[in-house]
């Protein structure tokens, strides 16, 4: 039975749950093609003025997943290219989201969680009409304001340039990402900082894990031994306390997402509750479909 975890001071809306999680990848456009093979659409691809990396985009109605690689190796790559020399391909981190960027740096500021100014970032995206310029507003709280997870704060400045209709709608019948599985060596001692985000309510234990709902995805912290079901068969590289291991998504047609799959011809395992690919198929990602109740 789980526990609801007591004492909460909320972020009066500073966060708005999570906005999306970013996949490192060591080639773009071979991470777009197996995504796409998986039966994901595919935004077109952006470019990030000023730094030297691109990405591709899986949009659903809530949240989306976000390809980001490395396209001039000369330029400013944020600390990607670090990453995947030391830890190769894989989930890093979660942007949550903010309806107001200067709010979200007040929260954080309030409880000397920031020394960093809100920060102003765009890219080019090559959409059908042309290229457009998505912009966004950042903030980048200290590590323990987000315990046990790297992550920053993300406001869409121009959110209808990016959640298009026809971007929406998969082919292996994905709706959007129901949890992600993050690894933590005592998932009880990340309890306070979570109950500042989001609330006593949102925050409950069951066993070892630590569960947050954040209003779009749930974040499951939980010790190497009590991994889910969905992912408990799969082998990953290097696990560390920090590791999103990775991510649940709901499915309106489990038997279409089969067939997605098998076509691709993608490392995958039934599970009790759906399938789970393995990482050597999604870019160092284990992802668990389940039918949507």
């Amino acid at each position: 039975m789980a526990d609801s975890v007591q004492d909460a001071t909320t972020n009066e809306a500073a966060i708005a749950g999570v906005d999306h999680s970013i996949v490192g990848v060591a080639d773009l456009e071979a991470a777009r093609t197996a995504y796409e093979a998986l039966g994901f659409t595919m935004t077109p691809r952006g470019r990030h003025i000023g730094w030297s990396t691109a990405n591709y985009c899986i949009m659903f109605e809530r949240d989306y997943i976000e390809l980001l690689g490395i396209v001039d190796p000369d330029g400013y790559a944020a600390g990607l290219d670090t990453i995947l020399a030391e830890h190769g391909e894989g989930l890093l981190k979660l942007a949550m989201r903010s309806e107001d960027a200067t709010r979200s740096h007040d929260f954080f500021e309030s409880h000397a969680l920031i020394t960093e100014p809100v920060k102003e970032l765009a890219r080019e995206l090559e959409a059908p009409e042309g290229t457009v310029l998505p912009e966004f507003r950042l903030v980048h709280p200290k590590p323990e304001a987000t315990p046990g997870l790297a992550g920053f704060i993300c406001q869409h400045l121009t959110p209808e340039m990016v959640w298009r209709p026809q971007w929406l709608q998969h082919r292996n019948t994905a709706t959007g990402v129901r949890s992600y599985a993050i690894l933590a060596d005592d998932p009880a001692l990340l309890a306070a900082g979570w109950v500042r985000l989001f609330g006593a309510g949102a925050v409950s234990r069951d066993g070892g894990w630590l569960s947050v709902k954040t209003g779009t995805a749930r974040l499951d912290f939980l010790p190497w031994d009590e991994l889910p079901s969905a992912f408990a068969d799969v082998e990953f590289d290097h696990p560390q306390a920090g590791n999103i291991l990775g991510m649940t998504i709901g499915v309106t047609d489990l038997v279409e997402t089969a067939v997605c799959l098998a076509e691709a011809g993608a490392a995958c395992m039934r599970t009790d509750k759906g399938m789970t690919v393995m990482p050597e198929s999604a870019c160092g990602v284990a992802i668990s479909f389940v039918q949507e109740s």
